[in-house]
């Protein structure tokens, strides 16, 4: 199950140090956010990825209780965490793990192996891979999710069209993530946590404080939800919404490939 080998080469020099970072922190990462979000990460997970598989995609109906038959992407799957969540709520479906980070996708067939599973074994690839240049072809995938890992992209529209070449017609698109906050409830809850607890529990947990303050930074440097919005129609999905979650900390944004050209 293991993707094994080096890192793969990454889009840019941005992305060489976000792909180191990450393979750095990667045995911290998964304690950090449980411990920093409270478990709330679990529950937006959850929730994002409960309405992730359309009825129907590429021209035939899909099985929206159980998957079967359906292939979905995780992208920036990391340790596979959100992987997993996919996975059952949708056991079986065939899910591919996606990620350039050689020791987050490491760490995450590790954890895998360690449940026993032999059904999450079955049914999980994980996959070493660029956003910037998916190795899937056109048309392949029903749906695809990416839980925080959008704002870490060099070039936000070159991946929104790769992700758009790859799904199937009428196939979803669920982006879970920490979009740039508008409410200025939400901007001072980001400014105080980001600057206090965010560093302090992920040093202690990864021992990587340089990662902890980059990562307050993304957030100011994605777009906002709107921004995102418009970027995901000009690229060509339609049926763009947004749901905002626990007062707009982070939000769901669902799109679609239209049905037909």
């Amino acid at each position: 199950m293991s993707p094994g080998g080096l890192e793969i080469p990454a889009h840019d020099d941005h992305g060489r140090r976000v792909q180191a970072m990450f393979s750095d922190i990667a045995p911290g990462y998964d304690r950090a956010n449980r411990i920093m979000s409270a478990g709330v990460d679990v529950r937006w997970r959850r929730r994002a990825v409960s309405t992730l598989l359309p009825a129907a995609a590429g021209g035939r109906e899909l099985d929206v209780d159980r998957g079967a038959g359906a292939r979905i992407l995780d992208l920036c799957a990391g340790t596979l965490d959100s992987t997993l969540s996919i996975h059952r709520r949708y056991p079986e479906a065939e899910l591919i793990g996606g990620d350039f980070s050689a020791g987050m996708l490491d760490t995450g067939v590790a954890r895998i192996a360690k449940l026993g599973d032999p059904r999450a074994l079955e049914h999980i690839s994980p996959v070493r891979m660029d956003a910037h240049a998916l190795p899937l072809e056109d048309a392949s995938v029903d749906a695809i999710f990416c839980a925080f890992g959008v704002r870490n992209l060099s070039d936000l529209p070159l991946a929104s069209a790769e992700q758009l070449r790859c799904l199937r017609p009428g196939g979803q698109l669920v982006i879970l993530e920490f979009f740039r906050p508008t409410a200025w409830t939400t901007r001072a809850f980001h400014a105080v946590y980001n600057r206090t607890v965010l560093p302090v529990v992920g040093w202690a947990c990864t021992g990587n404080l340089d990662a902890y303050l980059y990562l307050p930074r993304s957030i100011g440097e994605m777009l906002g939800t709107a921004d995102y919005a418009a970027l995901l129609s000009e690229t060509g999905f339609v049926d763009v919404s947004v749901d905002d979650l626990t007062f707009g900390v982070a939000s769901i944004v669902r799109a679609r490939k239209p049905s037909s050209p």
